[in-house]
């Protein structure tokens, strides 16, 4: 657009929103190019200086009229509002646009193919079921008009597929979905997949049913995570040749989303998550035990990731500056590797320890695209049954009566699974609660075997003799006893080291007696608790009523959980420890 002296400004989009650029020209002569967003009033006022420097002759007022035109129309091709200051106002809300769950809309976003200007091109539509029960497709858009007249925004919006990307929910299921074809019976949908999983997976018999279950639970829990504040991490370990990439290549076909990579950068790992989400597989993930920037930086990210609003911050250059940027890295995720995991990691993950096949058994050499089920097809029925049921979704948070025999940390890892099987269940999977509750409580049981140091066993084990005979000891005494019992175990401890160790534990530090000895006030009760928190055997057959004392929540070791009890090389697996 022109104005009297020739000044024409105009706009190419050049990223998100009304990103983009602007260039004015006189005539045919640019005088000024600018990259920005051009519905802010902070980016139009630093165009008017700009130009009006350049072109002295050139009013600001004649520049800023223009501009304000100019952002009107940008916008309006948005169909978003200008805004006259530095940002939006009032209540709104915001989700990420490839999965959310709305009390009014169920949506997700799936890569498109097109031929444009006859050359093929990704782009994004978001398919939505409205809370009335309608169901839609769009472009993807910046937001939602809502029923009560507000706005769901959708962010971050993400750079455009490449038209090599596969879409998960196939063209022949969305248009199926589209023209009203009923949802999957879900009980129905998880025997299905169950039998896939177990038709390429061999494993012990007893374990079967449990690890199956838990497996095809998570599967389905990677497309309605988002209503749920943590979400567990799957952990498949094993020796070499176990059988894990096979489970690994399985979730590739299954979950939403699947990013598999086992050499990406940390910064390529959560831009990718921030900018298009999805189900991190990290497979031989051994190198999560290194001590290299990188390394700290995944497992930092790793860490933060397993709960709603985890975020990777990072400081990044912008001009001759840097800026703080937020990178959103919540969501499902599944590590593999040989040598175990960092403890706190460990401790975020629900374990599937693989196990050899036997060695006449047929599933290791079938070939997973050639199953008895499509793989397609199970997609687009996991797809279909996530969008279907947005207030299902909504209420799986609120069960929280599907665990009682657990807290704290297993409480946060199991409640997503349970409270999915429950409702499964009651959609005619009989008996599927108690088969994850019980195998749940076998992983729970073997983790806290594995998880106490051996030298923490001990040093309890000693204290409780001790308390036993009615002894009044100290932290040094205690540290004598224990180096009698293995001087190469505790060789390089002090009496301060004895100390903290039994304060992770809620033992009460030791205090100044009567004659000025630092003696710890210990009775069986608190030992008692320890006993039945920790899995410990401290032989307290009949504890005396507990002291009021909290326990605190697992202290981090320096030993590695034992995931791995079997023989090594095959396809098989197990929840907990192979007896």
């Amino acid at each position: 657009m022109a104005n009297d002296n020739n000044l024409l400004l105009s706009w190419a989009p050049r990223g998100h929103g009304g990103t983009g650029t602007v260039t004015a020209t006189l005539g045919d002569i640019p005088i000024h190019v600018d990259k920005g967003d051009i519905t802010k009033a902070a980016f139009r006022r630093k165009l008017v200086a700009a130009i009006c420097n350049d072109r002295p002759g050139i009013t600001a007022e004649q520049v800023d009229s223009e501009l304000i035109r100019l952002a009107a129309d940008v916008a309006q091709k948005l169909d978003r509002p200008q805004s006259q200051g530095d940002g939006e106002t009032g209540e709104f809300a915001i989700v990420r646009p490839e999965r959310f769950i709305h009390p009014d809309v169920n949506g997700l976003t799936v890569t498109e193919r097109v031929i444009l200007e006859g050359k093929p091109v990704g782009r994004w539509a978001l398919y939505c079921r409205w809370g009335d029960g309608r169901r839609a497709r769009m472009e993807l858009p910046y937001h939602i008009d809502l029923p009560d007249k507000s706005r769901l925004w959708l962010h971050p919006q993400p750079s455009e597929p490449l038209p090599t990307t596969e879409p998960g929910w196939s063209v022949a299921g969305r248009n199926a979905w589209l023209e009203g074809k009923e949802a999957p019976d879900p009980a129905e949908l998880f025997r299905q997949v169950t039998e896939q999983v177990a038709h390429f997976l061999d494993m012990p018999a007893d374990k079967a049913p449990g690890v199956v279950a838990t497996l095809t639970l998570w599967v389905l829990l990677t497309y309605i995570h988002p209503v749920f504040d943590a979400v567990p991490y799957l952990y498949v370990g094993g020796p070499l040749g176990s059988g894990k990439s096979r489970v690994f290549e399985i979730l590739a076909r299954l979950v939403f989303r699947p990013i598999g990579s086992s050499n990406l950068t940390a910064a390529c790992l959560f831009r990718t998550l921030n900018n298009q989400g999805g189900v991190l597989l990290l497979d031989e993930a051994e190198r999560l035990r290194e001590s290299t920037p990188d390394v700290g930086e995944i497992l930092s990210m790793l860490l933060a990731g397993y709960k709603r609003g985890g975020k990777a911050t990072r400081l990044e250059a912008v001009g001759d500056t840097f800026k703080t940027t937020e990178f959103d890295v919540y969501g499902p995720k599944a590590v593999a590797c040989v040598a175990g995991l960092p403890p706190a990691l460990a401790s975020r993950c629900i374990p599937l320890t693989m196990f050899r096949a036997s060695p006449g058994s047929p599933k290791p050499r079938r070939r997973l695209d050639a199953p008895p089920l499509p793989w397609q097809s199970l997609r687009d029925d996991l797809h279909a049954l996530a969008a279907e049921h947005g207030s299902v979704w909504l209420d799986l948070p609120k069960q929280v009566d599907v665990c009682p025999e657990m807290s704290g940390r297993n409480f946060e890892l199991w409640q997503p699974l349970l409270a999915l099987a429950a409702w499964i269940e009651a959609a005619g999977a009989c008996g599927l609660s108690e088969i994850v509750k019980q195998h749940a409580l076998d992983c729970i049981d073997a983790g806290r075997n594995d998880q106490v140091p051996d030298a923490d066993e001990v040093l309890l084990r000693t204290v409780a003799d001790m308390v036993r005979g009615g002894e009044v000891f100290t932290a040094g005494d205690i540290l004598t006893a224990v180096q009698g019992h293995d001087a190469n175990l505790f060789g390089r401890w002090m009496g301060r080291t004895v100390s903290n160790r039994l304060k992770l534990y809620g033992i009460p530090p030791a205090r100044k007696s009567t004659n000025g000895r630092r003696v710890f006030d210990v009775s069986l009760g608190h030992l008692a608790l320890v006993q039945q928190n920790y899995g410990i055997d401290l032989d307290i057959a009949c504890p005396d009523t507990p002291a009021p004392v909290t326990v605190p929540a697992r202290p981090a070791v320096s030993t590695v959980p034992l995931l791995a009890g079997g023989a090594g090389g095959g396809s098989g697996a197990s929840g907990g420890r192979k007896d």
